[in-house]
């Protein structure tokens, strides 16, 4: 007997008790779990978190809701695994799990590149816009009453948080989106592959339509809502906030390259006062994979993250007083692997704790300096030791938006090197014409979420019982 096989047969028993969960749940019904959920309405995906087995999935599948056509309960399985670099993707040339539904550029399919935000025209990496998540969710064939399972291969955690992430800000809740424990490579260890391409019916489901939107603006921190933030914490945090840095690692500072350029760095370096530090990988196990921590694993980790200072941890105290944690990273995809971590697994079911999530991050955030900041260059590395030096800031003198106020551990990387290796100085973007000519307000400076609450989908509503997608499946 192979070893696939074996496993096999060992998960057998575990599907079977999943097929019986799914008996049970349809007898018992749970109700208030999709966007209109009658109170008749059946929800049989029913999870203690948004992660779920291969067993689980694998039950969906037998009961027939994966690519169901129509009706109230239905399952969409999206594979957000990257192409491989030469052309090909993994969900052909190796397979992928039966109606799974390709989505080739990964967390890239969820980001939008031109997006303006406070006093940029444009910023890099931000969330995408509802014409493309229409877009995406159409094309597979989603509606109202689709939960989606989202996978990949083992080494793409970040694409299914960022999915994940993207989802939940377009107004799905978190009851309707599931994570696949371990991606492909979990369900292959049980089941088969399959290089078979399903046939999905479009659907007519939009996020904004009729005359309102489903955007959750709540879960994300636009850049004026950040500032605003850790202006609070440094206030003595009566808001009793938490800011989560998922990109700084043992270092008390970060290594932030541009958004839009990544040959160059941002101005500056450092931590963003009030943060703590617990990166993206540790909240898997091991670090890299597709296989998330559990609950209480996670909640001891954020109990153990270092401060700024790189040896205060946040301590149990301090996590279970806080009311609202905001993740951020660099580009705003590790800090969807901490909201996800944190919205799908530690608090998922505790509705007196926010998690929210800063897609600008520190890529944006470490943009922000005022063109006449200076410092003094005390290794010489611009020429002269002791010299005064312009940083590189671009923002208006005086500008409400300079964040350097802000930093602990504040470091500049006009006059810091490369490396320990490399003492070459560190190029510095210039961003000038990404500014407007004329900086909006602090009030004014949540240009995206503006855009978003006033974006309405250009297509009709599905009609009662579901949106007729589906048609392909295994």
């Amino acid at each position: 007997m192979s070893e696939k096989m074996m496993k096999k047969s060992r998960v057998l028993l575990a599907a079977l008790f999943g097929m019986v969960a799914i008996a049970a749940l349809s007898i018992w019904g749970c109700g208030g779990t999709s966007y209109d959920t009658p109170a008749e309405k059946t929800v049989t995906t029913k999870t203690a978190t948004a992660l779920i087995t291969a067993a689980d999935l694998k039950g969906w599948i037998d009961a027939g809701l994966v690519n169901k056509p129509g009706g109230y309960d239905r399952v969409v399985i999206l594979d957000v695994s990257n192409d491989n670099g030469d052309g090909t993707n993994n969900y052909n040339s190796v397979g992928h799990i039966p109606g799974a539904q390709l989505i080739s550029a990964g967390s890239a399919a969820f980001m939008d590149n031109t997006r303006p935000e406070g006093p940029f025209k444009v910023v890099g990496s931000m969330v995408c816009t509802g014409a493309t998540i229409d877009s995406i969710i159409q094309n597979a064939g989603i509606d109202g009453n689709t939960t989606i399972v989202l996978t990949n291969n083992a080494a793409g955690f970040v694409n299914v948080a960022r999915a994940y992430t993207t989802f939940r800000y377009w107004g799905f809740p978190k009851e309707r989106l599931k994570v696949l424990q371990g991606g492909n490579a979990a369900w292959d260890a049980a089941y088969d592959l399959t290089k078979a391409v399903p046939t999905i019916t479009k659907s007519t489901f939009g996020v904004a339509q009729n005359g309102t939107t489903r955007v959750n603006t709540d879960i994300r921190v636009s850049l004026p809502e950040m500032i605003a933030y850790v202006k609070g914490i440094v206030a003595g945090n009566a808001g009793k906030v938490t800011l989560i840095d998922t990109v700084r690692g043992a270092s008390k500072v970060s290594s932030t390259t541009d958004l839009l350029d990544g040959t160059k760095y941002t101005p500056f370096d450092g931590a963003i006062k009030g943060s703590y530090s617990y990166s993206a990988p540790k909240m898997t196990t091991p670090d890299g994979s597709l296989t998330f921590k559990d609950a209480a694993t996670i909640k001891a980790d954020l109990a153990a993250a270092l401060g700024t200072d790189g040896t205060t941890a946040m301590t149990a105290a301090t996590r279970d007083a806080t009311k609202t944690f905001v993740i951020f990273c660099r580009a705003g995809n590790y800090a969807s692997v901490g909201y996800f971590a944190l919205d799908g697994i530690a608090y998922y079911n505790d509705p007196t704790v926010d998690v929210k999530w800063y897609d600008g991050s520190l890529g944006q955030w470490n943009l922000l300096v005022a063109k006449d900041r200076t410092a003094v260059d005390t290794n010489g590395i611009r020429g002269v030791v002791g010299a005064t030096v312009n940083v590189q800031g671009k923002l208006a003198i005086g500008s409400e938006w300079d964040t350097t106020a802000l930093m602990d551990n504040l470091i500049f990387n006009y006059i810091r090197p490369i490396s320990g290796t490399d003492a070459n100085p560190r190029p510095v973007i210039d961003y000038s014409s990404r500014l407007y000519s004329a900086e909006p307000s602090l009030a004014d400076g949540n240009q995206i979420e503006t855009a978003d609450k006033a974006y309405r989908s250009t297509v009709s509503p599905a009609s009662a019982g579901g949106s007729g997608s589906g048609g392909g499946g295994c």
